[in-house]
């Protein structure tokens, strides 16, 4: 059973992503890399100065992380906290993926809590933090929830590559 959506839910939820990003993004770089941060960042570095380094425990985030050290000619802080960053903003907009199990409002009061959760930004702004695979799970739970198996697909392997947690 899917629920009819309202007039201003699309602009509602670009609302709650901008808001999720805004906070995100705010001093991202300012605080130095915890030991626990600077091990995967450490890894995308090297990667990108062409040495080889072994991809664990984050793949995705390493090779993400090393595209951009690459493009902007070294590792920074925000560098190297931009992809969890910008990630743990998409986990907003699952709610819009359990449309058939959520009335619209509620899905989208979810959205903004996800948006000001304190936990959810303190994981989205943690370098080779476990928020890339918590989003793709959410994202592979919501496709299949929508019985869309290749999309189910893709964002599972995502999942997977985004580290042990």
């Amino acid at each position: 059973m899917t629920y009819r959506h309202f007039k201003y839910e699309g602009w509602l939820y670009t609302l709650a992503f901008l808001i999720a990003l805004g906070v995100r993004l705010v001093g991202l770089g300012t605080l130095p890399l915890t030991d626990a941060e600077a091990a995967p960042a450490l890894q995308a570095l090297r990667l990108s100065q062409s040495a080889s380094p072994a991809l664990d425990p984050h793949p995705l985030y390493i090779l993400s992380t090393s595209i951009l050290f690459l493009l902007y000619g070294g590792g920074t802080n925000f560098l190297a906290r931009l992809i969890p960053a910008l990630i743990g903003s998409l986990f907003v907009l699952t709610p819009l993926l359990f449309d058939d199990r959520f009335k619209p409002r509620p899905s989208l009061i979810l959205a903004f809590f996800l948006a000001l959760d304190p936990g959810m930004i303190a994981i989205s702004r943690q370098a080779g933090s476990p928020i890339l695979a918590i989003t793709f799970f959410a994202f592979a739970w919501g496709y299949w929830n929508q019985n869309k198996p290749r999309l189910f697909a893709a964002f599972s392997a995502l999942a997977l590559l985004g580290g042990p947690s």
